[in-house]
């Protein structure tokens, strides 16, 4: 039981991840506000923007 336990935490938390709600709550701890839909729009577009700006070649 306490095996199957800690698997369902670890799928919680890679999913967590893959969706970027663990940055998303560190980010909120780093800058100290609360969760808000503007604050999380703040958030994608910089995340976002820092990944895309730079071009890639061939």
């Amino acid at each position: 039981m306490k095996l199957a336990r800690s698997i369902l935490r670890y799928i919680v938390e890679l999913a967590r991840e893959l969706s970027d709600e663990g940055g998303y709550q560190r980010h909120l701890k780093r800058v100290g506000r609360p969760h808000s839909a503007a604050e999380w729009t703040l958030f994608i577009d910089r995340r976002l923007r820092r990944k895309y700006q730079n071009a890639k070649c061939c």
